[in-house]
């Protein structure tokens, strides 16, 4: 579950339900009526509450379908307001000298700031 995987060492920073929950109401999909509305709302939140850069863990596929976690710095946002229509968010992650697009659920053992924390934590919980 992507909520466990990004709360590894930070059990300190977890934010309760209560908490998430109004964050999602008052903050993230207020005055939203639409779909469309509560999708630009979640653009916005994650524009203005990700730090970049921070670290984390990626796993990459080799085309003979090997697999390895490889160590990432996330250096900024692919998804933006104008890109979101629901659904994966994506981040830009720097590996091996190249910058990608990587969707945030595929990430593990993240590394970030108190805000960058709560943030991916309150993501991980939009379906409430």
């Amino acid at each position: 579950m992507l909520l466990n995987r990004l709360l590894l060492g930070i059990e300190n920073m977890k934010l309760t339900k209560e908490e998430i929950e109004r964050i999602i109401d008052y903050e993230v999909v207020v005055d939203c009526y639409t779909i469309d509305e509560a999708n630009m709302g979640w653009a916005v939140y994650m524009k203005e509450n990700l730090h970049f850069p921070f670290e984390a863990e990626y796993l990459m596929k080799r085309k003979s379908g090997e697999s390895q976690w490889k160590q990432v710095s996330v250096v900024g946002n692919e998804t933006d307001e104008s890109s979101f229509g629901g659904g994966e968010w994506y981040v830009e992650i720097e590996l091996e000298g190249l910058i990608i697009p990587a969707r945030l659920s595929e990430l593990k053992n993240i590394k970030a700031n108190k805000e960058t924390m709560q943030t991916l934590q309150v993501w991980s919980c939009r379906s409430l």
